[in-house]
Order: structure tokens, then C-alpha cells, then sequence
């Protein structure tokens, strides 16, 4: 948890325990440790166990329907739970709350508060305020408007080796096909110091991979200066001291100037895998979308942080309404050609509220799911064949999971949940967050499979 050393803390009272539940992406995830500092800075307790909990919180993701879908299964199946024993409440934050309106909301009537974004940081207050009256949910702006700093109280829930740090939230882009806008509000993000600062913190309490994350990690600064600031975040956070990596995620191409550029090629702490969703590459797709970026200048980004050294990860959308099969022949041929190192597909979902949900040339759904597959497929190929050159080579691995002689951990070219795993096999204790050199012995599409050969000294 950060929190400030130049004042005196009062203990709480306890006041309960707590069952915390977060869905969505990583960007989601830091609002719940904002949350379970709170609680725990009122005097709840964290727990597991669903019999001794007084209180299940659950943050949400709304960002596609299949997540709303997995929202509301989870809010449903609480409903038992609260029904086994007298004075248990259910708190429901996050996305889903922004997204719906209040007949939705009617469906669950046993939910006892609707949490805003806005009033993450204030998640023990309002748990401590529950009586056997239902909370209505507290005034707060029409659009969400709130940005957390390195004095927020927040609990480290990921593994002691690696945090995330939300340098950004909200986004001005409005892509024809995107909610968040609407969900998370506009660009609002942290300044420097704020987010070096905490950062430094990181890295004092140990933590060796800090993951820098936004809806849009290009425009961090821009609300404030009129110009994109990230260039100038990386070159502050090189310069700390310490044993630590930076990893650089959600990067927007239509964000990457010389500057940045620049600032990539001197780089010492930055992961040399760069997370940059391009979304298409056909020209008549990305301005459907409404991308800021087409085609070529797309393609020369890429390029660019590709002969600077860095690996790039993407994300892909198929079937957005007018995408023709000679777009998506395209789209394919790029894939191929480009040697992406990891890559993402979502067929394209029409969510009501958007752009796009209004336009005209919808595909038809399976037609978008089968383009999905066929670019996947495509990437499994490329990823097998690099993988099997690793063979019989030497690595260094991020040890993030062990379990008896088993150790899972990762490249540093793979983020953490998301991408390809080793397995690690080992005569010696391995431990999480240990930075190991295994020899790889086989090899498949998304998983290695090696021998430990030695442990590396931080």
C-alpha cells in the first residue's frame, strides 16, 4: 500500500470482512487496489472465504457485451449468498454501474450500492456508511472525472514482482466502435512527478516490472499541455535508480512522433516489446473507425519501433461493418508480413450507443468471427515458428508462479496473464519474481517448455 510516512495513523476499528472480485482489463484492476485500500484503511478485512464474509465487492467491465454478460452472472449469483445470512451486502462497482441505466440496474434488486468510478477511492467510507437500508449511490459528475496520485492509498494485489501504474484514464479518441468514452470518461491523466513518484516507490518496496497503463498511453499529458508528455515520462522514470524494468502498454500509433521515437531509442529499463493495438490496416476500415492514423502511416510507425529493437504486440478487429474481404485480405497479408510478436483478435461487437452501431454494411457476425480465426490461425504459424527457434537456446525468465518442482514464469517479451508462459523445470526451490536462465527443450505455439540452468542475481 502507498501511503504517506510523515503522519501518524490511527488504527481502525475492525469493521468486517470483504470479498473483492475484479473483472475486466489491468487498467480496471488498479481501481480495485484503490478500493481494497480503502477498505482496509476503514478496517475491513480482506478474505476468500465466502462463509465468514459480511461483504462481496465486485468491479465490473462493460466494455463489450460478452463482459456485461459475465457482470451480471456474477451479480446474479450473489443473490443466494446474501439470502444464507442475515446483514451480508453486495457492492457492485466499476464499468457496469457507468454503463447502465437505472432499469437495468432494477434487475438486481438485492445489490445494496452501485459504486461510481469516481468514488473508488472512497470504497470504505461508503461500505461503512451500509445500514440494513439500501445506500443510494452519491452525487458525482455526469461523466466520470477522477484520476488517482501517488498519495492515494492503494494495495499491491498482483504478484510482489510486478504492479501496474495507471498513468492515464478516460480517452478523447472516440472510436467509432468504442464505449469507453462514454464508460470512463475523457482524458484525464496524472502529471510527471505524480506517476514518477510512485513509480519510485515501486521500486523501493522492490517491485523489479512496472507496467505503464492507460486507454490510451499516447496521450498521457495531452489534456493538460496540449501535447502528448509521454516522451517525457519515460526519460524521467530511465533515470531512477534500481533494479527494475519499465513496461510500455495500450500505445495509440497515431501518438508516436520523432520525440518519442527518440526517447525509445535510449531506453535502458524498457522492455523491448512494445503493446500498440492498430486495430486495421485497410484505409476504408481505420476511417470508418475513425482512427486519427491510416494505413501507411500505420505501417511506418510500426516500422520504426520495429528497427529500433523493440518487438511489438498488436491488437486486430474483424468484421467492423463495411470491411470488405479485400480489406481483410489485406488486413491478413499484413499480419504475415509484419512478424508481430504477440497478437490479439476480436471480431467486431455493435454495441448500442456507438458509431458504428448505426452504420451501414454491418458484417454478419460470423463472417467477423471467421475472419478472427483465420488471422489467429496466421499467428499461431508465425509465433510456432519463432518459438522453435528458440530451441536449445538460452533465456532469461520471469519466474511469476510456482507449485511444488513446477515453476510457470515468462519472457520479458510476454506481459503477465496475457501472453506466451514457460515452463520452468528445476531441481532448486524457485520462487516468484526470481529472474532465472533456462535452456530451452520444446517448443509450441504459445508455451515453452525448459530446464533451469541458473539463477541470475539481481
Amino acid at each position: 500500500m502507498n501511503r504517506k510516512n510523515d503522519k501518524k495513523t490511527v488504527s481502525p476499528v475492525y469493521a468486517g470482512r470483504i470479498i473483492i472480485t475484479s473483472l475486466g482489463c489491468a487498467k480496471n484492476f488498479v481501481d480495485t487496489e484503490l478500493a481494497a485500500a480503502s477498505f482496509l484503511c476503514s478496517g475491513f478485512a480482506l478474505t476468500d472465504d465466502e462463509n465468514e464474509a459480511d461483504i462481496q465487492f465486485i468491479n465490473t467491465c462493460a466494455f463489450l457485451k460478452a463482459a456485461r454478460e459475465e457482470a451480471s452472472e456474477h451479480i446474479t449469483t450473489l443473490k443466494r449468498w446474501k439470502q444464507a445470512r442475515r446483514g451480508r451486502r453486495i457492492i457492485v462497482a466499476g464499468c457496469f454501474v457507468e454503463w447502465a441505466d437505472p432499469a437495468e440496474l432494477a434487475k438486481y434488486p438485492y445489490v445494496d450500492v452501485w459504486m461510481r468510478i469516481d468514488q473508488v477511492a472512497d470504497a470504505g467510507k461508503i461500505a461503512l456508511a451500509l445500514s440494513g437500508e439500501k445506500s443510494d449511490t452519491a452525487e458525482c459528475p455526469a461523466r466520470p472525472a477522477y484520476i488517482y496520485s501517488h498519495e492515494t492509498p492503494r494495495v499491491q494485489l498482483t504478484p510482489p514482482h510486478y504492479a501496474y501504474v495507471k498513468i492515464a484514464d478516460g480517452c478523447d479518441n472516440c472510436c467509432a466502435y468504442c464505449m469507453i468514452p462514454a464508460i470512463r470518461g475523457p482524458l484525464r491523466s496524472r502529471t510527471v512527478k505524480s506517476v514518477v513518484e510512485e513509480v519510485k516507490n515501486l521500486i523501493g518496496n522492490g517491485v523489479y516490472e512496472i507496467i505503464l497503463i492507460a486507454q490510451d498511453s499516447g496521450g498521457f499529458g495531452r489534456d493538460r499541455s496540449g501535447k502528448p508528455e509521454l516522451a517525457k515520462l519515460l526519460k524521467q522514470l530511465d533515470k531512477l535508480p534500481g533494479d527494475y524494468v519499465l513496461r510500455l502498454m495500450y500505445l495509440h500509433p497515431a501518438s508516436v512522433n520523432n520525440e518519442l521515437l527518440g526517447v525509445l531509442k535510449g531506453m535502458k529499463h524498457l522492455v523491448r516489446c512494445i503493446e500498440m493495438p492498430i486495430q486495421h490496416i485497410a484505409d476504408n476500415v481505420l476511417k470508418r473507425m475513425g482512427r486519427k492514423v491510416f494505413g501507411k502511416r500505420t505501417r511506418e510507425v510500426v516500422k520504426s519501433i520495429m528497427d529500433l529493437g523493440y518487438a511489438v504486440r498488436t491488437t486486430l478487429m474483424t468484421g467492423f461493418p463495411g470491411e470488405t474481404e479485400e480489406d481483410f485480405e489485406e488486413l491478413l497479408a499484413y499480419v504475415k508480413d509484419a512478424g508481430f510478436a504477440r497478437l490479439g483478435v476480436f471480431a467486431y461487437s455493435k454495441e448500442p450507443g456507438t458509431r458504428a452501431a448505426g452504420m451501414p454494411d454491418q458484417v454478419p457476425a460470423r463472417t467477423g468471427k471467421a475472419r478472427a480465426a483465420r488471422l489467429l490461425k496466421a499467428q499461431q504459424e508465425i509465433s510456432l515458428a519463432h518459438n522453435q527457434t528458440l530451441v536449445g537456446t538460452e533465456q532469461e525468465v520471469l519466474i511469476d508462479s510456482v507449485r511444488g518442482t513446477e515453476a510457470v514464469g515468462r519472457t520479458l517479451l510476454d506481459a503477465p496473464d496475457i501472453d506466451n508462459i514457460v515452463q520452468v523445470k528445476s531441481r532448486k526451490k524457485l520462487s516468484p519474481g526470481e529472474r532465472v536462465m533456462v535452456r530451452i527443450d520444446q517448443a509450441a505455439e504459445y508455451e515453452l517448455k525448459a530446464t533451469l540452468i541458473r539463477k541470475e542475481q539481481p
